[in-house]
């Protein structure tokens, strides 16, 4: 290729990137204001609010956001007045519930009728659609082909709505066919439900017919998923939902449906409301007893004792469903746990996922409990075990517990089970999966290295953020330094290529 050519293709090259460079980094800054600003200054609230709050506290904090919107406003509008970024939909978000939306259309999701008008006077065009990306928005919000239009319809905002029509925003019909549907669901208009989804099956989109179904279940509504099955939803297999609806209800679905409804028996609610006198009368009237499984998860101890004394095995469960004594290990229940180790629980049976009860003990929301941890390994919980990815030492270091590193490492666990060795659990530890403050997590090192687990190897791909974190903090970098990962002094340097033009 010639010299000049070459340049000319390069400075083109180098032009692009400065024109796209700043343009989508300020598409950027524009969505991030819209998605933060506060609620409109004349915003309507629940005539409730005002039984809880204060009125003058209330109307100083309205005074407060009102001011701040006005801020937030003049950002936007100096903004836009400074790129031509103000069509171009988004190719990243985050949460990814904006891909394809332009910033008319995210202002107009919102509501925010002050925004959708200041975009429509920066030359906002309202007849934007959102594209079509399988690849990355298959099952994700929004849905292609919408325009701003319909996602002020969505909002249930005539304002912003006018505007955009009034601005020249046309073939809608499509996306609006499809808003409105979704809006009958929302209300719970099954008539009007029926009636548009009946009109409109075989062009409603998938993720739409999945927004409606997740918004029926949400509300407990057998008319309102029949209706949006009729509109076209069709699983690839068998989808069973269990409702909490009144008895005499009707559950029933088309022939053939793939949709089964299961309602709620009284013995199911007992248990939710843990009334373990009403789950004894039930049973002994007949109905068929929960799995103890399900017993322990809602810490119905009384009835656990009964079905074991009963003869019930201490490992019954559903299929594929956690063993009980996993349900008393995620639920940090020592008693339940006490009661089935004692029935002969098997400490070491795994449940959903392969996770065994040591790992649901390590794992969860709710804070580990040391005494535990340690009942399950005294009745020999074998400490290495792990679900196939990760075993209890990996999920103790990660999750900044120190004491557990500990007594699992005098219980026998092996550091050696990972690809990465020794050097994997002290990457598990500074970086942890939890906001775990310094401290612990130089005692997480300590308990590593004085449990014998060792820097190897020493070539692992981890040593980066090991030496990065080391450099960082005087707290740190002495614990590591002192578990074998070695000191900028003592460190190889990397062989140098010559000096170009010698030989």
């Amino acid at each position: 290729m010639r010299p000049y050519l070459v340049r000319v293709l390069s400075w083109f090259g180098l032009a692009c990137f400065l024109w796209s460079g700043p343009a989508d980094a300020k598409r950027s800054e524009i969505i991030q204001i819209i998605k933060g600003l506060r609620v409109p200054a004349d915003e309507e609230v629940d005539a409730s609010f005002y039984e809880e709050v204060d009125a003058s506290f209330y109307g100083e904090q309205r005074r407060e956001i009102a001011a701040a919107r006005v801020r937030e406003s003049a950002q936007l509008k100096k903004k836009l007045s400074r790129t031509k970024a103000v069509n171009w939909p988004m190719g990243d978000c985050w949460p990814a519930d904006c891909l394809g939306m332009t910033p008319l259309m995210l202002a107009a999701e919102r509501g925010y009728s002050d925004i959708v008008h200041k975009h429509l006077e920066a030359k906002a065009n309202p007849n934007l659609r959102v594209p079509r990306d399988d690849s990355r928005s298959r099952e994700s919000w929004p849905p292609h082909g919408w325009t701003a239009r319909c996602f002020a319809r969505a909002a249930r905002k005539a304002d912003s709505e006018a505007l955009l029509v009034q601005a020249g925003s046309s073939g809608d019909a499509a996306c609006l066919t499809e808003v409105d549907f979704l809006l009958a669901v929302r209300t719970r208009d099954v008539k009007r439900a029926s009636q548009l989804g009946l009109r409109a099956k075989g062009k409603l989109q998938p993720k739409v017919l999945q927004a409606a179904m997740a918004q029926a279940l949400a509300d407990q509504s057998p008319g309102m998923i029949r209706a949006v099955e009729a509109a076209g939803l069709n699983p690839s297999k068998d989808v069973r939902v269990t409702l909490f609806v009144d008895s005499g209800v009707d559950v029933s679905m088309r022939p053939g449906s793939r949709i089964i409804i299961i309602a709620k028996t009284p013995m199911m609610r007992a248990v939710e409301a843990r009334d373990e006198k009403k789950v004894l009368v039930l049973m002994k009237a007949g109905e068929s007893p929960p799995t103890l499984a399900r017993l322990v998860k809602f810490g119905m101890t009384s009835m656990v004792r009964h079905q074991l004394k009963a003869g019930v095995s201490p490992d019954n469960r559903e299929d594929g469903g956690n063993t009980p004594l996993i349900e008393a290990a995620s639920g940090r229940n020592l008693a339940l746990v006490e009661v089935l180790l004692a029935a002969g629980a098997d400490v070491n049976l795994p449940g959903a996922g392969a996770v065994t009860p040591l790992l649901a003990a390590l794992r969860g929301g709710k804070p580990v409990e040391l005494a535990l941890v340690e009942r399950l390994l005294d009745a020999k919980a074998d400490s290495s075990k792990s679900d196939g990815v990760r075993t209890p030492l990996m999920e103790a270091a990660s999750r900044c517990l120190p004491k557990a590193v500990a007594l699992l490492l005098r219980k026998g666990a092996r550091w050696d089970v990972l690809p990465d060795g020794g050097v994997g659990h002290y990457e598990e530890a500074v970086v942890p999966r939890l906001d775990c403050p310094e401290r612990v997590t130089v005692q997480v090192v300590r308990a590593l290295r004085e449990g014998g687990v060792p820097m190897t190897p020493l070539d692992a791909a981890q040593l980066g953020w090991l030496r990065a974190r080391a450099r960082e903090s005087r707290m740190l970098g002495p614990e590591l330094y002192a578990a074998g990962l070695p000191r900028p002094e003592q460190e190889q340097p990397k062989s140098q290529p010559p000096p170009i033009g010698v030989r």
